[in-house]
């Protein structure tokens, strides 16, 4: 678990500063929804057994809790921030934060911390991502059409 809490939360949080000197605003408005996107979609992928995520406990998505405060939500706050300052096709970029959380996960299968069951694949992990990463998407343009971000 200490390996979930140092890589899962704490690196991506020292990595949020910069983001939350620069845009605090897109961080609070969008990283509360990816944190619940991220729990619904691995709360589905474990009951469906589809994966799971050492260390084994009884409660299944406890290994994943530091992911779902950290890694997750904050890239997500920087794919938007990106998004909003690059002024580039967000599908790019919507792309390559799919690749990269796919390419973080990959590392988690690497090194025995991720477990693959029923026919998931790492491919599956991209899909997953980069729809978790389309529904997020439809939440920011939600929220650029009613708040200045």
């Amino acid at each position: 678990m200490f390996i979930n809490t140092l890589f899962g939360l704490l690196v991506p949080w020292i990595a949020a500063l910069f983001l939350l000197k620069k845009d605090l605003r897109i961080f609070l408005l969008t990283a509360p929804f990816a944190a619940v996107v991220a729990f619904t979609f691995d709360v589905l992928g474990i009951y469906f057994q589809f994966w799971r995520i050492d260390p084994k406990n009884e409660i299944e998505m406890f290994a994943a809790l530091p992911m779902y405060l950290g890694i997750y939500p904050i890239l997500t706050a920087y794919l938007f921030y990106f998004i909003k300052r690059t002024g580039r096709n967000p599908a790019f970029w919507i792309l390559i934060f799919s690749l990269l959380t796919t390419v973080i996960e990959f590392i988690g299968v690497m090194i025995g911390m991720v477990h693959y069951y029923n026919g998931w694949t790492i491919a599956w992990t991209f899909v997953s991502y980069l729809l978790a990463y389309i529904v997020c998407y439809g939440y920011f343009k939600l929220l650029k059409k009613y708040v200045d971000i």
